[in-house]
């Protein structure tokens, strides 16, 4: 604000009224002589080398001196600020003051949304009014918040011709309020008679964050030169600038030089990818396109073009690659890219990559492209996120990937290789696991989904097929379990029963999905025995031993609440009889209603330091529904991973037919439900196999019928359906995602029809993602590797192999770019059935 000189200025009057015959015989003896001297004024900036101008952080403020002088007495200096910063500051001064030394310093909070160059003007007014000369400052301040002028086009070294125009494109960001005006503005007009500015308004308030405004001018000189300069004005009215390009006016009756032409490519490609095509000529473009020719040959295997009117100095275009893949062959193969256009001047002029341009490029533009075409179309998912899990419906065509982050379900359609763009979004809280409905034991399966929510304590259904929209048909709320070390304590000959409680509320995780059928060698599922295998992520309320440790459970899927039935697996913890250890009991909460589940009647005997698992256990079903396979991975508790399978072919007993009570001591009682699963591996089956110690399970995959299990750590095991261990293959880690043949139904010891022993051997291979952006393919009955397949880039996330409605099969991958589908060549396994 400025502060009033009034009171100053009578100040200096009556000095001389106090004083009046000083002033009286000065020189002008005829009465009191006024100040026409004027005071000094210098603005400096901390930059002792150029203290004119200086770059700042606005986190550090932004900093400056005002330095003035006069011969009688200064009265206030007055600072004006514009460009990235607008704003005004006055500084008043009483007394006799002849020299001040101002040190100015904002705020970053006064500073708030300015940066970019600001330019400082500052003058110094004395008692009697006289004002010094300006004196200016540039400083720039550095402001990711800060509005953001690019002039995209004309680029640097731009040619024109007249009557053509010459695009312009300018792009504003301020983050911080918004862009209220962008426009261009043409400087040092020579031969330029056109018009001379143009700006838009992006709207009303709200004003967008980031904004591009695409336009062009005739040009209408025939030699010279013109400078274009973009810039915006801010919702708070900053205005900035871009750095100016200058334009060159060539005459397009005499112009014999070829465009000049830059391509920008990928390397690698896939074949789906564009190419993006720049041209510049000053007698407009007329066509431009580019050639593919495979490496080596003449063979001609891709390219394009497109004719323009010529009004046009600057060109740019994306085109497809259009590949002819069956002249280019199996991939990966490598093709040479060049790109050309062709001028509007009388001589057709013909421009190609490849040659050196006159005029600064981007780095290596101006060339012909080596490119190596890979495997596999990417698309980038609808709204980013992250996926846990996928898996592919062949009835819809259609993949299903949980995103956690966006607590929904993304929709692949395979038939036109797009998302769907909003996805499911009533799949429940941060969904990881995804399985399918099975119908039978023979691989049918129905439209319905199955998410474990992370998020929540629930699994949700949800239907996807063509009878219904792609949404929830009912979540099934999950028990808790209690799981109790029981113990009998003898105090002085009397005995009582401790009850050691560990309250493991978890979270579902992974699931699974199998299918108990009728009796009397049916196939298809009965209505009421379609179960769900899952793994649950630990919470901070988890009690010790299973702080950060996780379990696995069972769920029957169900509308009926009074069908339901959980069993938590601890089958897997059991050591037997007689074995050191503590015994287990176990109690279901569901509702409102306790049950003991597994009473101490049994004597099940655990270690619970080591009973919980790994904080992220993986679980798969096998292609028919008939079994599962669980791999503990994350933070484990014991020394070795451990691996687990079930059989849903095995019965289960559970209920009041197995209520037991018993008197493990006098006057103690215990009594309570004995459920049992028996398609569980039992605790002498669970594998620890793994071993490297430091090297933990990234993923696992199971095939048709359960009989081949693999694991993915340090390197591959893979394990037949009692978790004997067969045979590894030597694969990197660092890339998670694996899976089988989709018609894999083989045992890696060969013992079962037609397992190892008969079948095609092509069938006999599992397809696991490695770091440098390839797929291993290998022999899972001998270990070896047969083949690789090529993709851009390396497979982060989860990796499925489905088979299409046509025998096709596919391959599924997550990349840091979105999802990636390769269609699986046929891969001929060189390696031999064993004899049986």
């Amino acid at each position: 604000m400025r502060v009033a000189h009034r009171a100053r200025v009578m100040w200096g009057a009556a000095v001389c009224a106090a004083a009046v015959w000083a002033c009286e015989t000065a020189a002008n003896t005829g009465g009191i002589q006024r100040d026409v001297i004027p005071p000094r004024l210098t603005l400096t900036t901390p930059n002792k080398t150029t203290p004119k101008q200086d770059t700042q952080n606005i986190t550090a403020g932004m900093h400056f001196t005002a330095t003035a002088s006069d011969n009688i007495a200064l009265d206030s200096i007055h600072i004006v600020f514009t460009g990235g910063f607008i704003g005004v500051r006055d500084t008043g001064f009483t007394g006799l003051t002849t020299t001040a030394s101002i040190q100015y310093s904002l705020s970053p909070t006064q500073l708030a949304g300015s940066g970019g160059q600001i330019q400082i003007v500052g003058t110094a007014r004395d008692g009697a009014g006289n004002r010094s000369k300006p004196d200016t400052i540039h400083i720039f301040l550095t402001n990711t918040q800060a509005l953001q002028v690019s002039l995209l086009a004309p680029s640097a070294g731009a040619l024109a011709g007249s009557g053509k125009y010459v695009p312009i494109q300018v792009k504003a960001v301020q983050k911080a309020g918004g862009v209220k005006l962008v426009g261009w503005v043409i400087g040092g007009v020579a031969g330029q008679t056109s018009a001379t500015s143009d700006s838009v308004f992006t709207g009303a308030a709200p004003y967008p964050d980031s904004t591009t405004f695409t336009d062009s001018v005739l040009v209408t000189g025939t030699t010279g030169n013109f400078t274009v300069v973009g810039f915006a004005v801010d919702s708070a009215g900053r205005r900035a600038s871009s750095l100016s390009v200058t334009v060159s006016i060539q005459s397009v009756a005499t112009d014999n030089t070829a465009p000049q032409v830059e391509q920008f490519v990928a390397h690698p490609m896939e074949a789906t990818d564009s190419i993006r095509v720049h041209a510049t000529d000053p007698s407009g473009i007329t066509r431009m396109g580019f050639t593919a020719v495979k490496l080596g040959t003449a063979t001609v295997v891709g390219g394009d073009s497109l004719n323009f009117a010529g009004t046009s100095t600057d060109q740019a275009k994306n085109f497809s690659l259009k590949l002819n893949l069956g002249l280019l062959g199996p991939l990966p193969q490598q093709i040479v890219i060049q790109s050309f256009a062709i001028d509007g001047a009388t001589a057709l002029n013909r421009g190609v990559t490849g040659l050196s341009f006159t005029t600064p490029s981007p780095p290596g533009a101006s060339r012909t492209d080596t490119v190596t075409i890979v495997n596999g179309r990417t698309v980038p998912l609808p709204a980013g996120g992250t996926i846990a899990d996928a898996i592919y419906d062949k009835n819809t065509q259609e993949l299903y990937l949980t995103n956690t982050t966006l607590s929904r379900v993304e929709v692949f359609q395979v038939a036109n290789t797009a998302f769907v763009a909003n996805g499911i979004q009533s799949a429940g809280p941060q969904p990881v696991g995804i399985a399918l409905w099975p119908k039978d034991t023979l691989g049918n399966y129905a439209d319905t989904i199955v998410v474990a929510n992370s998020g929540g304590t629930e699994l949700t259904v949800i239907n996807v097929g063509a009878g219904g929209p792609q949404q929830i048909l009912w979540r099934q709320p999950l028990p808790n379990f209690l799981i109790e070390k029981y113990q009998v304590i003898n105090n002085g000959g009397f005995y009582s029963a401790k009850i050691t409680v560990s309250d493991v509320s978890d979270r579902p995780q992974f699931v699974a999905t199998v299918c108990r059928p009728n009796s009397g060698g049916a196939t298809a599922c009965a209505p009421d025995s379609v179960f769900a295998i899952y793994s649950t992520t630990p919470t901070q309320s988890s009690s010790p031993p299973f702080a950060g440790r996780a379990t696995l459970r069972m769920e029957k899927l169900t509308q009926n609440p009074a069908n339901y039935f959980g069993h938590l697996f601890w089958e897997i913890g059991n050591q037997g009889l007689n074995i050191a250890g503590d015994t287990l009991r176990v109690e279901e909460i569901r509702g409102n209603t306790s049950t003991v589940v597994l009473s101490g009647c049994r004597g099940v005997m655990v270690d619970f330091s080591t009973f919980g698992l790994g904080d992220s256990t993986f679980v798969r079903n096998s292609g028919n529904f008939t079994h599962a396979f669980m791999g503990e991975g994350g933070s484990i508790s014991a020394s070795f991973a451990r691996v687990m399978s079930y059989n849903a072919q095995l019965g289960i007993t559970a209920g009041a037919g197995t209520f037991t009570t018993c008197n493990p001591a006098p006057g103690v009682t215990e009594s309570g439900d004995n459920d049992v699963d028996f398609g569980m591996s039992p605790a002498f089956q669970v594998s620890d196999f793994i071993s490297n110690t430091g090297v933990h399970v990234s993923s696992i995959a199971t095939n048709f019928n359960g009989a081949t299990n693999a694991v993915r750590a340090d390197s591959i095991y893979y394990l037949d359906a009692g978790l004997r261990l067969a045979a590894t293959s030597p694969a990197a880690v660092g890339a998670p995602g694996m899976d089988m043949n989709y018609n894999h139904n083989f045992s890696p010891f060969g013992n079962c029809t037609p397992c190892g022993g008969s079948g095609s051997p092509n069938d006999r291979i599992i397809f696991a993602a490695l770091p440098d952006a390839t797929i291993g393919v290998y022999d899972t009955f001998h270990g070896a590797q047969i083949g690789s397949i090529s993709i851009r880039d390396p497979i982060i996330g989860p990796l499925r192999v489905a088979k299409d409605p046509l025998g096709n099969q596919l391959l599924f991958g997550i990349t840091a770019r979105g999802l990636v589908m390769v269609a699986l060549p046929a891969f001929v396994n060189p390696l031999p059935a064993p004899k049986r």
